[in-house]
């Protein structure tokens, strides 16, 4: 075996670790997006060793292997860099997360790219996401129907809808769906019996998963990407489109037995949530027509939404906010607000690049090839999915290599300074396992810190790297500081304290950073300060209880608070 094969045979044997192990690894936390949550950082790290291996091979072969979508996809995460160097990105450093992980998406497609799979090999790696999609639905259903009430993995039986690994229903939803498309697709492509069997025993879970989960988003992405895949699978082999429906039928059944109470709960429950979703979106899209050209700046929707927001609410134009928002809910939205109109082009450009790979096929591959990567898709458009899990992120990726590889033919270019890319291919999966690990080691004390009746601030000193976690490292501390400033009527720490919270409430106006800059008004004498502080607050957040009663409290009373406040926001959030 060469060098090369060794190479392919190296992404794959990750891939399958990725797959069938890394995505799925379980860490207590608190909850959150992206690094927040412990099974990201896994999956980052399985992630930037595939980039690896791939600019790894570019040094080998000595050429870049691109397509037309390559380029697409190049110019489109240019156009996503535009708007950070507009006058108005103050807090552009909040976006970098996000523009990282689009290069980091590129990178992956190019290093997909140059593996030159065969149709065996590519089988393969989508075999291996539906595996994916199979453990998920196993650990899904034992979630919902075999865990008691005490078990280890801190999942709430009361909840009424498993939300697997993902920690959130409808993210597990979006992916079931997608792997249960992936494998209705497989179905039609493989004459291997056992592996049939393996994909129709995925569809029937994923689809008992999908139904008990009680996801819209689930219901709207499966039906649609089933409806688009059925014209084609008809073409190919009616008996096997039979049986796969067969089993979806089943698991629908399956899933009803448990889910039809809950159905009708969710229901009356989503009434009042779709028209809360609905002002979102509505709103935000209002602050997009305000600022079209370039937007509020990067980074800045948690705040400008929540200032815009407060003037509506005061001119009785929009009811108050029930929870706090950091998204709109739609990504389209989202870049739109943040960045004015040249993210929308550059989303714009993928999704017409996109479409151009669909051109050469007959209309009916074409919509199944298109049903892949429906469910995701569509859940962009009411979500945050690919902030709340990267291996969202990572299926899209692979799906649309796959589609460009059928499409279209590869260019190559020479490609000579291969010291540079060798180095750089060592060492972004060195520095991201670094980061990553020592990220699971602060997810590990942040949350035996905030889930401890009293809690010990020695926790907190022994994390190396509070980067995903600065505001609330940041206000640990500084909590921590106000008791000890008051109890020892420090003036001074308390004049620190109050800088330092007056800062991080320009970039992140949350409620507990309001409680405690008010109570360390209160304790360093500047009463008129907090007085316009508190009512301040309060008419950016009318329906937070802890604001509103926290001046009828005696001030050592009123400190309790925080904690609460603090905790109750995460879960809005």
């Amino acid at each position: 075996m060469d060098r090369l094969q060794k190479l392919n045979r190296y992404f794959l044997i990750v891939f399958a670790i990725l797959m069938g192990l890394g995505a799925h690894y379980f860490q207590h936390n608190q909850g959150g997006s992206g690094l927040e949550l412990a099974q990201n950082n896994v999956v980052w790290i399985f992630f930037s060793t595939l980039i690896g291996i791939g600019l790894w091979k570019i040094t080998e072969v000595q050429k870049i292997f691109y397509s037309r979508f390559t380029l697409a996809f190049l110019l489109a995460f240019l156009l996503f860099l535009v708007p950070v160097f507009y006058p108005n990105n103050f807090l552009a450093e909040q976006s970098y997360t996000r523009l990282i992980g689009i290069f980091a998406g590129f990178l992956l497609f190019v290093s997909l790219q140059q593996m030159r799979f065969n149709t065996l090999f590519i089988q393969r790696l989508l075999l291996l996401i539906v595996l994916a999609g199979f453990l998920q639905a196993c650990y899904s259903l034992m979630q919902d129907y075999l865990l008691p009430a005490d078990n280890i993995f801190g999942y709430n039986v009361g909840y009424g809808r498993p939300y697997g690994i993902f920690q959130q229903p409808n993210v597990l939803a979006s992916f079931m769906a997608t792997t249960l498309i992936l494998a209705g697709y497989l179905l039609q492509k493989i004459e291997c019996k056992k592996t049939q069997a393996f994909l129709l025993l995925t569809a029937l879970l994923n689809i008992w998963v999908i139904t008990v989960a009680v996801s819209r988003v689930g219901y709207l992405g499966s039906l649609l990407a089933i409806l688009f895949l059925i014209p084609w699978a008809w073409q190919q082999n009616k008996k096997r489109l039979a049986i796969f429906i067969i089993a979806l039928c089943l698991g629908i059944g399956f899933g009803s037995i448990k889910g039809s109470d809950l159905l009708k709960a969710r229901n009356i429950e989503s009434m009042t949530q779709d028209n809360q979703r609905s002002r979102n979106m509505l709103h935000s899209f209002k602050m997009f027509s305000e600022t079209p050209l370039m937007g509020s700046g990067y980074g800045s929707f948690e705040k400008e939404y929540l200032i815009s927001y407060a003037e509506q609410v005061k001119a009785n134009k929009l009811p108050a906010l029930s929870s706090h928002y950091t998204h709109p809910h739609n990504d389209t939205l989202f870049w739109a607000v943040e960045g004015g109109i040249v993210p929308l082009i550059a989303i714009l450009l993928l999704i017409i690049g996109f479409f151009r790979l669909l051109k050469p096929f007959k209309l009916p591959y074409a919509m199944a090839m298109m049903s892949l990567i429906i469910p995701i898709a569509l859940h962009t458009q009411t979500e945050y999915p690919l902030y709340h899990s990267s291996l969202h992120w990572l299926v899209l990726i692979v799906l649309v290599f796959f589609i460009d590889n059928e499409a279209q033919k590869i260019q190559q270019k020479r490609f000579s300074p291969t010291f540079a890319l060798r180095v750089f291919a060592l060492l972004i999966p060195l520095f991201t396992a670094v980061f990553m690990i020592t990220n699971l080691k602060t997810i590990a004390k942040i949350t035996e810190f905030e889930r401890a009746k009293n809690p010990d601030i020695r926790l907190l000193m022994d994390i190396i790297n509070p980067l995903v976690f600065q505001d609330r490292f940041d206000f640990h501390l500084s909590y921590f500081r106000l008791n000890i400033a008051v109890q020892t009527d420090n003036q001074q720490e308390l004049k620190s304290i109050i800088d330092w919270t007056e800062h991080a409430i320009e970039k992140a106006p949350k409620s507990y950073f309001y409680i405690i800059l008010y109570l360390a008004y209160q304790h360093s004498n500047q009463l008129d300060k907090a007085k316009e502080l508190l009512e301040y607050a309060r008419y950016l957040y009318p329906k937070d209880r802890q604001l509103a009663n926290i001046d009828k409290k005696p001030v050592s009373q009123a400190q309790n608070t925080i904690s609460h406040a603090q905790s109750t926001s995460q879960a809005t959030d």
